[in-house]
């Protein structure tokens, strides 16, 4: 109907997504709201100490990105989410400076 033929492993034949790490990525962090179909083409587990996943069972794929952090109509799921998000990042700055 559409044409279009799928190309599951596109990803990992163009740019070698499936070893991050063996590339020398370090600090991604993926977040994935797992309510969301696009969770499943993420990874949803730590690759290594800075490449690491967070999973929200009640998020979606937008739920991470306020820019003005947690509000009360958000799950625990998210709040929490937000401290994690902070602190890994604050880690990695500063773990940078010194």
């Amino acid at each position: 109907k559409f044409e279009v033929s799928p190309q599951p492993y596109f990803l990992v034949d163009k740019w070698r997504y499936d070893d991050l790490v063996g590339k020398g990525a370090s600090y991604i962090l993926f977040t994935n709201g797992l309510n969301d179909m696009w969770s499943a083409g993420s990874h949803l587990n730590d690759i290594s100490d800075t490449i690491v996943a967070l999973n929200f069972p009640n998020g979606a794929h937008h739920s991470d990105l306020s820019h003005q952090g947690p509000t009360d109509a958000d799950t625990d799921d998210l709040k929490q989410g937000f401290v994690d998000i902070t602190n890994i990042l604050s880690g990695w700055l500063e773990n940078m400076q010194h």
